[in-house]
């Protein structure tokens, strides 16, 4: 079974004059810079504190799973005890990576200000890319788009396709 094409990718980028993180849309036709607006940052916020808390509290609730008698011998105590944590802060950085990822439609469906872009070259370094754009009236725009080479280039062969409605 062969996977839908997608018509919208959206990438966290980073610009020198901004001190939050703007996101590069790219649907057929249009590339975009989204500067989201105060009330979607503050969702993501609030979104982002709920989230963590739930975390912290899965950490408190193993604790005091390891520590009682409920658990084999071999994972009681200090052995349990350190796989917990490990296994704890590796999933806390997957979360934090999930999440991050996950909440870019919010920040991009409610814009403070959008500015239409033309991609005028990229770099690709692996993880992430420097891309060079010119907005429509032709200032030149510096970002580097937090995103893999592959999932990039996916997006940006959108741009040659007939160009999207406007949203």
């Amino acid at each position: 079974m062969s996977r839908p094409v997608r018509d919208r990718y959206l990438f966290s980028a980073d610009r020198k004059v901004t001190e939050y993180r703007d996101v590069l849309e790219i649907t057929p036709g249009h590339a975009r810079l989204v500067t989201p607006s105060a009330a979607a940052r503050g969702l993501r916020w609030v979104g982002s504190v709920v989230l963590f808390f739930v975390w912290f509290s899965y950490a408190g609730i193993l604790f005091v799973i390891l520590t009682t008698e409920l658990v084999s011998p071999w994972l009681a105590g200090w052995p349990g005890l350190l796989l917990a944590g490990l296994g704890w802060i590796v999933g806390f950085f997957l979360l934090f990576l999930w999440w991050d990822r996950r909440s870019l439609p919010l920040l991009a469906d409610s814009p403070a200000s959008a500015t239409e872009l033309i991609l005028a070259g990229a770099r690709s370094f692996g993880t992430y890319q420097d891309v060079r754009a010119r907005n429509i009236r032709g200032e030149e725009i510096h970002l580097i788009v937090d995103a893999r080479a592959p999932r990039f280039w996916k997006a940006v062969k959108l741009l040659e396709g007939p160009p999207a409605p406007a949203r």
